[in-house]
């Protein structure tokens, strides 16, 4: 559990952490494109259109009557632009010097309003131009971009979009003054030098962004600690219940009401452990019902038979015991070996209902433990010979050891033997096990060998790719011989064909 607590901490501060950069990466994006449409924004010609569209619709009307008249009323003119160019924050270069009482004189380039009547003159320039005479004509040449504007407002055209333009951050824009007839009498220009606010801009987000990263890091962090800690203590709860299952306690839910992914998650969850404790129930109880027929199947075979035979020795010495007492001591001593005899057998029996403990061992060991305890118990000497001991798969060990518990138990049963051995051998491709003993033996020309449990030798060493086979003449005892080859990590076998023991 600890591990696992450490490993969900460890989630829990990736999450952390990746919520604190993207609240900080997000907050740099977005003052990088609030800047970026800015500064777009300066540069295009919405800017111009929207000035122009300004002009047009509140200014321009009121130069319309001092322009209609003859001569244009200058002086009005020139208060109007002032009054304008005062409240829109173009200003007043033109304003009095303190010192000479005159105005300033700028480039066209700087910025400034100024009237041109339909004869092409200027007529009045808020501030005043440098090097265009008012009153004289106007050279809109001279000023780049201007000239097709001017003449574009003298031919009627009415679009502000094309009687404006945005070249190198200077503002250009044209509105026709039109006199009550129709006609155009003028043209109000207005120049407007933008200032270049990319390094500002930039520096603004810079600063900014020292400024904010810090507590937009410290919110991210609380948020995203807040709800990465929420969602550990979820899977926590999920880690808890599979370690529950994994050690077959599946008593266990995982308690997740919310309707998200995790919590449908939960739910499938709960119902495959449910459906796993059902799967795990019917197996044990499959296996318990298979061992009770298999035992139940020994007994009738071997212990039964005995008893059944001893029973009538019982019978014989009894009906013998008034009238010859040597023949019915004799009937005694074959009863008392009989029932010896059983004794022996249901050692066995019980020792097999018992579960091998190869975990931890390897198969060489318990076998090895095996023997001698079954010797001990069917009163039949035995010994036990391994080469060349090395690792192999536990599904494997499990076989060949289940096969020497048949074997063995079948040399107790049915072989009448006085010795036995057995032979564990393991080559780079597979592993040998041989059972042998000196009992009476049997000619499989007239027999299967069933009764030596050969088909459920076969099964279980076939399901691995391996072989049983079983040599044995009258007289002349019995050997079990099983191969089980030995497979790689990817569980692929090592040999193409289990080759002959």
């Amino acid at each position: 559990m600890k591990s696992s607590a450490f490993s969900l901490r460890r989630l829990r501060w990736k999450l952390t952490l990746s919520y604190t950069l993207v609240t900080v990466v997000a907050l740099l994006v977005l003052e990088l494109l609030l800047a970026s449409g800015i500064i777009a924004f300066l540069n295009s010609d919405l800017l111009p259109r929207f000035v122009g569209q300004q002009l047009r619709d509140e200014f321009a009307p009121r130069l319309e009557a001092p322009l209609s008249r003859t001569p244009p009323d200058t002086a009005r003119l020139r208060e109007e632009l002032t009054w304008f160019a005062d409240n829109s924050g173009i200003r007043g270069a033109d304003a009095a010097s303190p010192e000479t009482g005159l105005g300033v004189r700028v480039s066209a380039d700087e910025g400034a309003l100024f009237v041109v009547d339909e004869r092409r003159r200027l007529l009045v320039s808020v501030p005043r131009l440098e090097g265009f005479p008012e009153g004289r004509p106007f050279e809109a040449g001279r000023v780049p971009g201007l000239d097709p504007l001017i003449d574009r407002a003298f031919d009627g055209e009415e679009n502000s979009g094309r009687l404006s333009s945005n070249t190198d951050g200077r503002v250009l824009t044209v509105t026709p003054i039109e006199g009550d007839d129709g006609r155009v009498n003028g043209v109000l220009v207005g120049t407007f030098r933008m200032p270049n606010l990319t390094g500002p801009l930039l520096i603004t987000v810079g600063a900014s962004a020292i400024l904010l990263t810090v507590p937009a890091g410290v919110l991210g962090m609380v948020f995203g600690f807040v709800t990465a800690w929420g969602l550990t203590r979820r899977l926590q709860r999920v880690v808890y219940a599979a370690r529950a299952w994994s050690r077959g306690d599946f008593s266990v839910v995982v308690r997740d009401r919310s309707k998200d992914e995790l919590g449908q998650l939960s739910r499938e969850l709960n119902l495959m452990a449910e459906r796993l404790d059902a799967l795990v129930q019917s197996r044990q109880e499959l296996a318990t019902l298979e061992a009770r027929n298999q035992f139940a199947r020994d007994l009738h075979d071997s212990v039964k038979q005995q008893v059944f035979a001893t029973s009538l020795q019982l019978a014989a010495a009894r009906a013998l015991l008034d009238d010859d007492s040597g023949a019915a001591g004799e009937h005694l001593a074959q009863a008392q070996e009989l029932v010896q005899g059983a004794q022996r057998e249901l050692n066995v029996l019980i020792h097999e209902m018992r579960p091998a403990a190869l975990k931890g061992k390897g198969l060489a060991a318990a076998l090895r433990d095996y023997v001698k305890d079954w010797s001990q118990k069917a009163e039949i000497p035995a010994e036990f010979h391994v080469r060349g001991e090395r690792e192999a798969p536990l599904e494997t060990e499990q076989a060949l050891f289940r096969v020497a518990q048949e074997a063995l138990s079948n040399v107790a049963r049915h072989s009448g033997a006085s010795r036995a051995e057995v032979d564990l051998e393991y080559s780079p491709r597979s592993v040998t096990l041989r059972v042998a003993d000196d009992g009476r033996g049997f000619d499989p020309a007239f027999g299967t060998g069933d009764g030596f449990g050969l088909q459920s030798m076969r099964g279980r060493l076939m399901r691995l790719g391996g072989r049983a086979e079983i040599e044995s003449a009258p007289g002349e005892g019995t050997r079990v011989v099983g191969v089980c080859p030995l497979r790689d990590t990817t569980g692929t076998v090592t040999e193409g064909k289990v080759g002959q023991a």
